[in-house]
């Protein structure tokens, strides 16, 4: 394995590290990995998961690419006034643009963890390079069988019918007790990021589009998402106008395991399993032509690059 630090963009202010294999492992015209941020947290990812699986993918001969989009981690500050999805969309174009230049990679997965996921999901969208997606916790909608599973034992739990009067009760006398609007007696409480998920059918109309151009999809729903999932296939079941086929979605629902993926059995699980998923789709035997190995080009046009020596503790 072979890890750098690299600068790209318009201005050389966005900051990522190449992951590769180094030797015999290396497979050429397997797609590139992309790791995009989840949030502030920056390339390494919550847990360090994003390092664990590009380094897998790297051992089974994927070039994987973990980079700070614009005012996360390393990567500087953005000058403009535009949206950050916009922007990120453009960032994660660029990481694509600069593994082909260097690395000849004319393929791309695309991973990311919550937000990561949902600009994984955009990024798609606008770059037919994109040919998989890896989502742990991506958008998901509820469905009948997800209300039914909710709601019915709640129905026939003596303690769900009084914690619900107990709070109706409260919120009633609340509101007769004189001064409750008081600005003085008002809690402030710090604002907090919310998730906004787009409608449903918005969601799989992109998805429908991504499947017509053969974009296959990995799946982690962890169980800080019970709000949304409580059921082995719900992802699949939330979109059933989208053609995923017996090959193109492969979903784990995993109600033990936490947004963050902090259990290290599960982020073992995830490792193997991105890396099992990669392997089967991009076979060496069924990967094209395209994309080199040697030696990559000067940015400037001038001698070309030697390949780094391996890397020794390169952490971030």
């Amino acid at each position: 394995m072979i890890e750098r630090a690299l600068t790209f963009g318009p201005d050389g202010g966005l900051v990522g590290v190449l992951t590769e294999p180094d030797g015999p492992q290396a497979e050429a015209g397997r797609p590139g990995v992309l790791f995009l941020n989840s949030g502030i947290l920056h390339r390494v990812g919550a847990s360090r998961i994003y390092v664990q699986v590009a380094r897998r993918l790297a051992s089974e001969g994927f070039t994987a690419f973990r980079f700070d989009h614009a005012g996360v981690g390393d990567s500087a500050v953005r000058r403009d006034d535009g949206s950050f999805r916009d922007s990120a969309i453009r960032e994660a174009r660029a990481a694509m643009d600069l593994l082909a230049e260097r690395r000849g990679v004319d393929r791309f997965i695309l991973a990311g963890l919550c937000s990561g996921a949902d600009m994984a999901y955009w990024a798609a969208l606008e770059d037919p390079r994109v040919v998989g997606l890896v989502q742990i916790d991506p958008f998901v909608y509820r469905t009948r069988r997800f209300l039914l599973r909710y709601y019915l034992p709640r129905l026939v739990s003596p303690a769900a019918w009084w914690r619900s009067l107990s709070a109706r009760t409260r919120w009633a006398l609340g509101r007769l007790r004189p001064g409750t609007e008081d600005e003085a007696d008002a809690v402030w409480v710090a604002p907090e990021y919310t998730r906004v998920f787009p409608p449903r059918e918005e969601v799989a109309r992109g998805l429908a589009r991504l499947r017509e151009r053969g974009v296959v999809f990995w799946v982690w729903i962890t169980g800080d998402m019970g709000e949304h999932v409580n059921y082995s296939g719900q992802y699949r079941e939330s979109f059933p106008e989208v053609p995923f086929g017996p090959d193109g979605l492969e979903e784990h629902v995993v109600p033990d395991a936490d947004h963050t993926v902090t259990g290290l059995e599960h982020q073992a699980r995830v490792v193997e399993a991105v890396a099992d998923w990669s392997r089967r789709h991009w076979e060496p035997s069924r990967a094209g032509s395209g994309g080199g190995s040697g030696d990559a080009e000067a940015p400037d046009g001038g001698a070309p690059l030697p390949r780094p020596a391996p890397a020794t503790g390169v952490s971030g």
